[in-house]
Formats: structure tokens, C-alpha cells, sequence
């Protein structure tokens, strides 16, 4: 197995270059990503809808419908208005959302910012854990919404801002996704 990591002797381009390649783009869900990302346009209701459906790469159900309905909805100016803001206050964006699961509130600060705020999942915190040479079960991926919150304000924002470069940030993604998927299946890796 060609297992390239990010380290001193392969930088993070590298390494998201390699493992970017080895996404799934051949998923159902993959088209809504960009056919409503598009970021010289407002989200319509539509648009959310269909980008959280391809962020759990599945049919929402009608308790994850309803919840979207009821908590990013009633925001969905404040989403467009900051969409086309140069900067956004995350203690305003926080109090906005603050009855918002902590990956779904990072997803809603994904489609704001795409290029400024990553993509959160288990596969990436498990990516970010691995690259960092820190010990995790798989099930200590955190289940609090503060600690995922502190866990991507603190960790995992300040590591991608400083290595990110030109590199679009849905690439990063695509490589921790990937990568983190490989750790899932196979936890025996070592660093």
C-alpha cells in the first residue's frame, strides 16, 4: 500500500494531492456539492437542503428534514448576507446557531466561507488525530456538540489555515475524508 503521509519529509500539498486522488467522486450525492456550492449566488432552500444531503451522502429522514427546516431556514439571509461578506463574526454565527448540532453548525460555516472553514466529520477528526500521532479508539470521536466545537475552532482551523496554501479547501477535504476512511477501516495502523 502506498500509505503517504503528512510529515516533515512530505508536505501537506503533497500529501492532500495524494490523497484527494483516491476520493469517491463517483458517489450519488457527489453532484449536489457543486451544483450548489456556487459561491456568486444566494442558497435557496432548495440548495441547503440538498448540500446537507450530500454531506450525509444520504436521504435526510424526516427528523434531520424537519430539523433543517427549523434551525438553518429561519437564518438563511443571515447565510447569504455573510456569504458575501468579507469576514464573519463567529460569536454572532455561534448565537445564531447555537441549537445547532456542532457538525452541522460547521458544515453551515462551510458553505458561508468554503474556502476559509474545512469540512468536520469523524473521518477528518480521525485524519487530524492520525497525522498528529494521537491514540484514539474510534469511538472517541467526541459526542458533545462544546467539545466538537473546541475541537474544530482550536485544532483543526489553525492546522489547515497554516498548511492550506492555494490549495482549495474541498481537496483538503477530499484527502482527510479519504485518509480518515482508511484509519476507520483498518485501526490497527500505526504511526
Amino acid at each position: 500500500m502506498n500509505f503517504l503521509m503528512f510529515s516533515p519529509t512530505n508536505d501537506f500539498a503533497t500529501f492532500v494531492e495524494h490523497w484527494s486522488q483516491l476520493y469517491d467522486f463517483n458517489s450519488n450525492w457527489e453532484s449536489n456539492y457543486y451544483k450548489h456550492i456556487k459561491i456568486d449566488k444566494p442558497f435557496t432552500h432548495n440548495d441547503i437542503m440538498e448540500l446537507f444531503e450530500w454531506q450525509s451522502q444520504a436521504g435526510l429522514g424526516k427528523i434531520r428534514s424537519a430539523a433543517i427546516k427549523d434551525k438553518i431556514y429561519p437564518h438563511l439571509d443571515y447565510i447569504n448576507d455573510m456569504k458575501f461578506e468579507e469576514s464573519l463574526d463567529l460569536d454572532v454565527f455561534n448565537e445564531k446557531f447555537k441549537d445547532v448540532a456542532a457538525v452541522s453548525r460547521t458544515f453551515v460555516l462551510h458553505l458561508i466561507k468554503p474556502e476559509v472553514y474545512p469540512l468536520y466529520d469523524q473521518n477528518v477528526h480521525i485524519a487530524y488525530n492520525f497525522i498528529h500521532g494521537i491514540e484514539m479508539d474510534l469511538y472517541d470521536y467526541p459526542t458533545k456538540n462544546e467539545t466538537r466545537l473546541k475541537f474544530y475552532f482550536k485544532k483543526l482551523v489553525p492546522f489547515i489555515s497554516a498548511n492550506k496554501g492555494n490549495i482549495p479547501m474541498k481537496k483538503i477535504d477530499e484527502a482527510l475524508n479519504t485518509f480518515g476512511q482508511l484509519i476507520k477501516r483498518n485501526p490497527k495502523l500505526k504511526i
